[in-house]
């Protein structure tokens, strides 16, 4: 991770972070949520710039769907403690919950098509896994 990586991040965790985590939290029922990102990961300024959108923002709207009743709200609540993120150079993505921690490894300087989950995309497998 270079200069402008790093700064770029220090950015985003000083501006954005809280008041993205804050949503998510909201979102989830509540839940106390942690969301962590493999810093090391994030090569490029595009993909730390496009964490908020391009991760938390589809995330948050998932959750929403997902927590809109109380079964939604307990299965997020005792299924998930983490968010870990992860940056990818090769294409597409992939979520994975073991352990109270979903992993999403995504491309997330690619186009916001198959590199990025979408909106839903988070819903259909939380719905199928929790």
């Amino acid at each position: 991770m270079g200069l402008a990586e790093r700064k770029e991040l220090a950015a985003f965790k000083e501006e954005s972070f809280a008041p993205k985590l804050e949503e998510l939290r909201s979102a989830a029922g509540g839940a106390d949520l942690q969301v962590t990102l493999e810093e090391e990961s994030f090569t490029s300024v595009a993909a730390i710039q496009m964490i908020s959108n391009g991760i938390f923002d589809r995330l948050i709207d998932d959750l929403k769907a997902v927590c809109g009743d109380t079964i939604g709200k307990e299965a997020v609540r005792d299924g998930i403690k983490t968010v870990h993120v992860i940056h990818k150079e090769d294409p597409g993505y992939t979520l994975e919950l073991a352990g109270g921690t979903l992993t999403v490894k995504a491309k997330v300087d690619g186009s916001l098509g198959s590199d990025l989950p979408g909106y839903g995309d988070y819903k259909r497998y939380l719905l199928r896994t929790l």
